[in-house]
């Protein structure tokens, strides 16, 4: 079932690709954002309708959103619920447990021997 998911994912992306290098540019659309007096021309143009090239590619984009969700949701772990990580209670650190009975020191090396005169 993934594989299938994938095949198609990946024939709807190159579709997308190929429908969007199609599409006609607006013209000076691009350097609008550049240039006070192109922006205020574009603006005050009438929309051109839809073509069937930018509704074919709406479609395909819905697809691809589609196709993403269903990869994203097979792609789980079984047995796993979705569950927040907020809702997870924190774990401080850990800190050893002491005893109370005293230790006595490590036994260092043995000090210089005193004369018994």
């Amino acid at each position: 079932m993934q594989e299938v998911l994938v095949i198609i994912h990946l024939l709807i992306a190159i579709s997308m690709i190929g429908l969007i290098l199609l599409q006609k540019t607006e013209g000076n659309a691009s350097g609008a954002g550049f240039s006070g007096s192109a922006s205020v021309e574009s603006l005050m143009r009438p929309r051109a309708r839809a073509n069937p090239i930018g509704r074919a590619t709406a479609i395909l984009g819905i697809c691809f959103f589609v196709s993403s969700i269903g990869l994203a949701l097979l792609a789980r772990p079984d047995g796993h619920r979705a569950t927040s990580i907020m809702a997870e209670p924190t774990k401080g650190p850990v800190v050893p447990k002491i005893n109370d009975t005293p230790v006595a020191p490590p036994a260092g090396p043995p000090g210089p021997a005193v004369p018994t005169n």
